[in-house]
């Protein structure tokens, strides 16, 4: 629940930003008899630099959307391998890259290793595993 809120917020953020760089402020100074006067605007830039706005909101928006679809299968990957009494869960790092999980770390022997990555395959929205885990002698 806390890691949305997080997403939403740093979604505002980038579409708050992105509207912003689509805006053009101008400052004109006028001297007039009774003094100087000056006046700010703030226009909207031609429509190409809104399109160009919209897009990388969008881009943002679907990068922090890979972004917590690739927490989600860490934490599950983890939460599969803590549960398994042979994995050792504690001693594997988990780390997910677009559906990519890579394990790091140590495992008692080649076969709960083979086992580890086995668990992390299995697991929904994973599309590979790279196996870095070395077994200690």
């Amino acid at each position: 629940m806390k890691a949305n809120r997080t997403h939403i917020a740093a979604l505002s953020v980038v579409a708050a930003a992105a509207l912003l760089v689509a805006c053009e402020k101008k400052t004109t100074v006028t001297d007039t008899p009774a003094g100087t006067s000056a006046t700010t605007t703030t226009t909207v830039a031609p429509s190409t630099a809104a399109s160009n706005a919209m897009a990388a909101t969008a881009s943002a928006m679907e990068k922090a959307g890979d972004a917590a679809g690739d927490a989600i299968i860490t934490g599950k990957v983890k939460t599969k391998l803590l549960a398994d009494p042979d994995v050792k869960g504690l001693m594997i790092d988990v780390d997910t890259k677009n559906g990519v999980v890579t394990l790091n770390g140590s495992a008692d022997k080649a076969g709960n290793a083979d086992k580890a990555v086995s668990i992390a395959r299995g697991v929904d929205g994973v599309t590979s595993v790279e196996n870095k885990l070395t077994v200690k002698p």
